[in-house]
């Protein structure tokens, strides 16, 4: 928990990045001969039978957020501090924040990836496929509280939020032509759960009484990780009294992979594993005469679907109010000596100590739905050059306080069938971004690269990581992928 809350305040910039559904690149949405377009609408066809390699087939990580590092790291003295620095003003800090302040982080490893036209004119797909899905949401009133602790007798605090998901997707798609003008498009997943965790804050009233801060909030973890114990501190001994035995102990959980045999780790195992199932459902429509020769019309809904989860560990917030010191030592001024890291640890350890959760009960199964992604496009081909088209795709997720939307505009040219081109603008919950995909798909071989976000600063390179991050909104995106094709060019509808 102590490392969710870092990461939560801290602002998950490069700790993430590391670390999260698949969001796949919308800038290929319109470039026919991008392999992976199925992924945005089963609808949709390679122009090549293709199979892809574990790992390198259709790399894909990306980060989303309406904050950055500039929000809550700043320059002091030569060095780094954080905003709860006294050289950094509230209004200056407080200024860079929304109302509801949101980060996701998705990455997508590819196992198997394949691609095969049918002698009917079908196309089917066939991939295995896992996937870390991270979303975050944090209110202004948080960090008001956190930076002007003791300027207001009450804070209220709500909606605060942390939900990651971790399982692996195995897909079979068909897209096939039904008329014409009409595609149409299914795909089914069968989902193993690996790991989930949601926790949420719907309500925290903090009120200050004498010396400390009086809490009281409302508030549930439910987290599913095979083989993880949750101990309460009446089971780990260290709690102070009596009332303290139910709370859960997370300094004690990375301890908890302790097992008396190999039959108890596989049966840990298979009771914490999830079971699932969700649907990708697409159709396109092309205008080929008239006043609207040349427009596309397309839609999608993506991950309809849910994951039943094994052993899961429910906690809730405590029915009574408690009491919290406030946060000590974490502004280091000049005088002190204490390092970014020190701040970092210092600022999570107090607010791990402001959040107390009482186990309910664990070894019952849960099931939660997905966040289904519903995509909308149109596309005009130039009538002077139909290799030539410009579009407009609309894409929004649908996962409850964690939901986004981007519309995304988009030119793009493929003059050869073996070459394809499209660079795109975006304006989204998290800001706007430019993107750009270059495709290349030769008989034998297919390789893309692309991002839907192009950065305009970063920071300097990050040990471990070898590169910068996004210094404002921490948008990134990369794309990555080679394929070996296996095919000529082929449409919907062409039979053998």
């Amino acid at each position: 928990m102590k490392k969710i809350i870092i990461a939560i305040t801290l602002l998950a910039a490069g700790a993430c990045i590391a670390a999260n559904a698949q969001e796949p690149m919308k800038s290929g949405y319109f470039v026919e001969n991008y392999n992976y377009r199925h992924q945005l609408n089963p609808a949709f066809a390679s122009s090549r039978s293709y199979y892809a390699l574990p790992g390198i087939g259709n790399l894909n990580v990306t980060t989303q957020s309406n904050m950055g590092i500039s929000t809550f790291l700043y320059p002091y003295n030569g060095q780094l501090t954080t905003f709860m620095n006294s050289s950094v003003s509230s209004e200056e800090f407080l200024g860079k924040l929304s109302s509801n302040n949101n980060l996701g982080v998705s990455v997508s490893v590819p196992l198997l990836s394949v691609g095969t036209w049918g002698k009917k004119g079908g196309f089917t797909t066939f991939e295995i496929t896992t996937k870390t899905n991270v979303a975050m949401n944090l209110p202004y009133d948080l960090f008001d509280f956190m930076k002007n602790v003791g300027s207001k007798q009450n804070y209220n605090i709500g909606n605060l939020g942390v939900r990651s998901k971790v399982y692996t997707e195995l897909a079979i798609g068909h897209a096939h032509k039904i008329t014409d003008r009409l595609n149409v498009g299914a795909k089914l997943k069968i989902l193993l759960g690996l790991a989930n965790v949601d926790a949420k804050i719907d309500r925290m009233q903090v009120s200050m009484a004498e010396d400390s801060w009086s809490v009281d909030a409302k508030g549930s973890i439910n987290a599913s990780v095979p083989m993880l114990k949750v101990p309460t501190k009446g089971e780990t001994g260290t709690a102070a009294d009596p009332s303290q035995n139910n709370e859960i102990d997370f300094d004690a959980i990375g301890d908890s992979f302790e097992f008396d045999s190999v039959n108890d780790v596989f049966s840990s195992l298979s009771a914490g594993l999830g079971y699932g199932a969700a649907i990708d459902l697409g159709a396109t429509y092309e205008f080929d005469s008239g006043l609207l020769n040349g427009l596309n019309l397309s839609a999608a809904i993506l991950d309809l679907g849910f994951i039943s989860w094994g052993n899961t560990v429910n906690a809730v917030t405590s029915p009574d109010p408690w009491y919290f010191d406030g946060f000590n030592d974490i502004a280091f001024d000049s005088e002190s000596e204490g390092t970014l890291n020190d701040q970092i640890n210092a600022l999570g350890d107090d607010l791990a100590d402001m959040l107390k959760f009482e186990k309910v009960s664990e070894g019952k199964r849960k099931a939660n739905m997905l966040a289904c992604t519903v995509n909308i496009g149109a596309e005009y081909e130039m009538p002077f050059y139909r290799h030539m088209s410009v579009g407009f795709l609309s894409s929004t997720k649908i996962q409850g306080p964690y939901s986004h939307s981007e519309g995304r505009f988009s030119l793009n040219i493929e003059p050869v069938k073996w070459f394809g081109f499209s660079t795109s603008y975006g304006i989204s919950t998290f800001g706007s971004t430019w993107g750009a995909i270059v495709n290349f798909s030769f008989p034998g071989i297919g390789l893309f690269v692309g991002t839907d976000t192009i950065p305009t600063k970063l920071t300097a390179p990050i040990k471990g990581l070898g590169i910068g991050v996004p210094y404002n909104n921490l948008n990134l995106n990369v794309n990555f992928g080679l394929t070996f094709n296996l095919s000529k060019v082929r449409h919907l509808g062409e039979e053998i």
